[in-house]
Formats: C-alpha cells, sequence, structure tokens
C-alpha cells in the first residue's frame, strides 16, 4: 500500500493493512493487522522478501523502533524514492495515482 506523509512531502510504500491492498493506506482498515500477519506470525519472515522496516525496527532493533523509523524515513524522502513509487505505480496500475501526484508536494 502507499502511505502519504502527513506533511504530504513524500510517500512510503508499505506491507498493506487487511483491505488496503494496493491502495492508499486507510484509516479505517488500520486495525486489521498487516496482509503478512499469518497466526500472529509474519507470513515472509525468513523467505529474504521481509519488508526491511519490518526487519529491523520490529526484529533486529528491539528498543530502537522510532530510530529506526525516522531513518527510513529520510529514504523515502530521497528522489529515488518517488522514482521507486513511479514504478509501483505503473506496475500495479495504481487506480489512485492522479491523487498521489497531485497530493504530493514537490521538493
Amino acid at each position: 500500500m502507499l502511505e502519504i506523509s502527513p506533511e504530504l512531502n513524500f510517500g512510503v510504500l508499505s506491507p498493506a493493512f487487511k483491505g488496503c491492498e494496493a491502495n492508499f493506506a486507510l484509516q479505517e482498515f488500520s486495525n486489521n493487522w498487516c496482509t503478512f500477519l499469518e497466526n500472529n506470525l509474519c507470513g515472509l519472515y525468513g523467505t529474504g522478501f521481509q519488508p526491511i522496516e519490518c526487519r529491523f525496527c520490529h526484529h533486529n532493533r528491539i528498543g530502537l523502533g522510532i530510530k529506526c523509523h525516522l531513518d527510513i524515513e529520510k529514504d523515502w524522502k530521497r528522489p529515488i524514492a518517488r522514482v521507486l513509487i513511479d514504478k509501483w505505480i505503473k506496475l500495479i496500475n495504481f487506480k489512485g495515482a492522479a491523487v498521489y501526484y497531485s497530493m504530493i508536494k514537490k521538493g
């Protein structure tokens, strides 16, 4: 799913809440947990496809979650991250592309 920063200056691709797959991160689905969560465990764990934020912020660096999230946020603010989001938008034929591009402030 695509999350938009509260400041509307960058987006983040992340594992979706169940119900938000290939969509924006919608608050109404935030209590549905991650779409990859199975029996209270990550279904991607150990596959090599576990999302970086989950792996580093929630498993490898216990207690450093906030610092880890802030460090990853810096990466998502880089221009190359917008290129990745553009590729994702094209790959999945994201229906919210026009909304995303109108929302995100240039900078």
